[in-house]
């Protein structure tokens, strides 16, 4: 088996973590790469690949470190497959961050590994987005976002704007944002701006206004089969940006559109204990609760 490692060796820890995780990988035979760069911090723990040939012929790619790692590792697994015209590479998470909601198991859970050998795991597909740049000087421009594509005024004033579902207006609006999340990405940016949490391996594409102007405002829910467009409505200077998992994307002006759709692959994400989901909704988006001391 080959393994592509993608570590965050800023994060506390992950540096150990790494080298625990080589060590056991290679301790069933697999064979171990990381870029050149990563490589660089460790001595004879792997074999070195550059980056455009880290995915190359790999079983699993292991991110180490918080979610943000995991979704930056993510992308990169979805690029090379966009250039090959391959399936995305099945996806291990290990958490060495603070929240890590996105990770199979902890840092300290490393030998849920051993499983990988085994087969004994489950694979959740996650459902991703597609988002293109409609005008402008970005017109074309696609994007995969694995958690969300969100959009807010670039002077941080609120701003306007109309989005149509298949075509058909559904509603103007005027927010200081707009979020448009996957069930996966329904315990991020989504759930702070009042969502409801979905499970991962459901298919639907929420939308959410950042803000809104209103006192009907609400969350709504749509079909994958459904194509929704975003049209900024915006005078004066300024613009609207777009963001696709946190990372800037394009800068729309008046009347330039994103639209969103539901991508035509998923993610293969690895589960190590079956009900990670649960876990992690259960052990970490509920403990601020848990630690408070109420009696009835």
């Amino acid at each position: 088996m080959k393994f592509a490692i993608c570590p965050n060796l800023s994060k506390k820890a992950a540096h150990q973590t790494t080298a625990e995780v080589c060590e056991r990988l290679r301790s069933h035979g697999a064979q171990v790469c990381m870029t050149a760069e990563d490589a660089a911090a460790f001595s004879d723990i792997t074999v070195v690949k550059s980056r455009p040939e880290l995915f190359e012929d790999a079983d699993f790619a292991v991110a180490i470190g918080g979610d943000g790692t995991i979704l930056r590792c993510a992308g990169k697994l979805l690029s090379y497959a966009d250039e090959r015209k391959k399936k995305p590479i099945r996806l291990v998470g290990i958490n060495t961050g603070t929240l890590g909601f996105l990770a199979a198991f902890e840092a300290d859970e490393l030998f849920m590994l051993d499983r990988l050998f085994t087969g004994d795991y489950a694979i959740s597909n996650r459902m991703l987005l597609r988002s293109t740049i409609i005008g402008g000087q970005h017109d074309g421009l696609s994007l995969n976002a694995l958690n969300d594509v969100y959009a807010s005024r670039l002077n941080g004033r609120i701003c306007d704007f109309a989005v149509y579902v298949d075509e058909r207006q559904i509603g103007v609006y005027r927010a200081d944002g707009i979020v448009f999340s996957t069930p996966t990405g329904s315990t991020a940016y989504a759930l702070s701006a009042g969502g409801p949490v979905m499970e991962p391996d459901l298919s639907l594409i929420e939308m959410n206004l950042i803000c809104p102007h209103s006192l009907f405002a609400r969350p709504m829910l749509f079909s994958p089969q459904r194509s929704i467009r975003v049209c900024y409505r915006g005078a004066g200077t300024g613009g609207l940006r777009v963001h696709a998992d946190g990372c800037e994307a394009a800068v729309l002006q008046n009347l330039e559109s994103f639209s969103v759709t539901a991508a035509a692959q998923t993610m293969p994400f690895v589960d190590c204990k079956g009900h990670a989901f649960y876990d992690s909704l259960n052990g970490k988006l509920m403990q601020p609760l848990k630690q408070l001391d109420v009696r009835f």
